[in-house]
């Protein structure tokens, strides 16, 4: 630290509290040896603490720094004074020596002391170990295991004593009217100072230190450390909201920055006054509800301009940052409100095709039960039969699937894919899967071609193509054999076949043959054999044995 290696007192190598007579015969020693070229030997200077490089002109520099009592208090804050002989002395010989721990041992028994658990009490403030307070702080601040926390508490412990008097009328004239919170501001001012000019210094908790100490001059010096972030803050604020209304499309970039800019601020504010406090809950509010209003303003924005980028994950992250430091009710509920809306509209386009698929699967749910149930009323004469096959038929073309595939253009269109597919939401994912996989196996060959990108998890098949749609290309009354055998389209053993040719089949040229071979006969054989109760019961029998066979 500065104020202790380059003090006025060790440049011209005294104790706090030498005499002017001292003083002078020491500046004249000094200038002696730097004239002989010769270091200079034995004086208070402790070379153990850093390296000391005096000059003639330094010296005088130092010099007409200890000739005013102020300047001379100021120095003494950060200097080692022999305030008690018995102790002191010994540890000022120690650090001569070049043995900074052993002078550290020797005041800290003086200040401190361990229970039978080993925690540490910091003892009272006596005549006896008044100075070691003192010292043991400039020590605690200069050496290289020194603990900043403690050498804090020591020195307000000290200064915050009666017995500071002592120190002052040992180091300025009778007449200086210097009192303890004038002695506690220059201490922490220039602490402050130190701490800021070396990066390696941690100044969180030094404003972490104080806010846990009762000292008279708490307050006054707290508050410029109070209304400086808060300034700041609130210039970053108007900074962000600039750059927000000048353009929208940079309303998340602008938000994060501010996000990140105001952390030190706010976390420094917090520290020094609370989290409850009104200073600190204000700004933060702030500061959260301009990160929203780039988050709002970015998303519609990006909306309008039906933007390909994934803008509504980007201003869910900031609504979120803008969680962390909602304060307030109002805030607070206005930051969920917004979490709210982005989290339905972050899945709106899977939303969507979900709803849209589930209608059509529902449609045509609905169009099979009411044409199911009205041909099971229909009464039956003498051996007749229902021909389940022309019942499939009906219920096939109850919906208009050009009409489908042409919604699902519309409202499923490409583009909406890649976000479909990113979504983090497995659930609906797989209801979305469900639901395409159904309306592709309702669809004929050229039907599917249009849509099948909204089947991106797997590459789609003509065989996907429904049965009753193929067949109907052939023939208006043409129908799978498997069909006509079991007399429904959605037979548990006709479900079975599909998947045997569509993951087995189509996957090989031969099978692939085969398919084809079978399209162009089957409608025929049906035509041939669908009245024909023998013959398709011995259809069943062959195809229930092939169906064991595959599974």
């Amino acid at each position: 630290m500065n104020s202790i290696l380059n003090n006025p007192y060790r440049t011209v190598g005294l104790l706090v509290g030498a005499t002017a007579k001292e003083q002078t015969k020491q500046i004249s020693r000094l200038k002696k040896y730097i004239e002989a070229e010769q270091d200079p030997q034995d004086d208070f200077s402790f070379p153990a603490l850093g390296n000391l490089h005096r000059t003639l002109d330094s010296i005088e520099e130092a010099a007409s720094k200890l000739n005013l009592d102020n300047d001379k208090i100021n120095a003494a804050l950060f200097w080692f004074w022999n305030g008690n002989p018995i102790t002191d002395e010994a540890a000022f010989e120690a650090l001569k020596s070049g043995d900074i721990e052993a002078a550290y041992e020797i005041w800290d028994k003086l200040i401190t002391k361990t229970d039978e658990e080993g925690k540490r009490f910091w003892k009272p403030v006596t005549e006896k170990n008044y100075s070691a307070f003192h010292n043991c702080s400039v020590l605690n601040i200069i050496r290289s295991s020194g603990n900043l926390h403690n050498a804090i508490v020591a020195s307000l412990y000290f200064l915050e004593s009666d017995l500071v008097n002592k120190f002052i009328s040992s180091v300025a004239d009778e007449t200086n009217k210097a009192n303890k919170k004038e002695l506690q501001l220059i201490f922490l001012n220039q602490l402050h100072s130190d701490l800021e000019a070396n990066k390696k210094a941690s100044l969180p908790k030094f404003l972490e230190t104080l806010n846990k100490q009762e000292f008279v001059a708490k307050q006054d010096f707290m508050k410029g450390f109070v209304q400086k972030p808060i300034e700041q803050i609130e210039h970053k604020i108007e900074t962000t909201k600039n750059k927000r209304k000048a353009s929208k499309a940079n309303g998340a970039k602008a938000g994060q920055e501010l996000y990140t800019a105001t952390a030190n601020d706010l976390t420094q504010l917090k520290s020094i006054v609370g989290a409850t406090d009104l200073k600190y809950t204000s700004i933060s509010d702030k500061v959260a509800n301009e990160i929203l209003q780039c988050s709002i303003d970015y998303f519609n924005d990006s909306q309008e301009k039906d933007s390909s980028s994934d803008y509504a994950e980007t201003a869910m992250k900031l609504a979120k940052q803008a969680e962390t430091l909602a304060v307030g009710k109002l805030t607070k509920d206005r930051v969920k409100d917004s979490i709210e809306t982005l989290s339905e509209m972050k899945d709106r386009e899977l939303s969507q095709a979900i709803d849209i698929l589930k209608s059509v699967k529902d449609a045509y749910e609905t169009n099979k039960a009411k044409i199911n149930a009205e041909v099971l009323s229909m009464p039956l004469g003498y051996n007749q039969t229902i021909n389940w096959s022309k019942v499939d038929q009906m219920i096939e073309k109850s919906l208009d699937w050009d009409k489908v595939v042409e919604l699902i253009l519309k409202v499923i269109p490409l583009k909406n894919i890649e976000k479909i597919k990113n979504t983090n939401n497995p659930a609906q994912i797989n209801e979305y899967k469900t639901l395409t996989d159904f309306v592709l196996s309702k669809l004929s060959y050229s039907q599917i071609n249009k849509v099948k990108y909204i089947c991106y998890w797997k590459e789609v098949s003509p065989m996907m193509a429904s049965a009753k749609n193929i067949a109907t290309q052939k023939s208006k009354d043409a129908c799978y054999v498997a069909t006509m055998a079991y007399g429904s389209y959605d037979h548990p053993q006709v479900l079975e076949l599909r998947k045997f040719r569509d993951e087995i089949l189509a996957k090989t040229l031969a099978g692939r043959l085969f398919i084809k071979t079978y399209y162009f006969i089957s409608p025929k054989l049906v035509m041939l054999l669908k009245d024909q109760k023998r013959v398709n019961t011995f259809i069943r029998k062959y195809l229930n044995q092939f169906i064991k066979f595959i599974k």
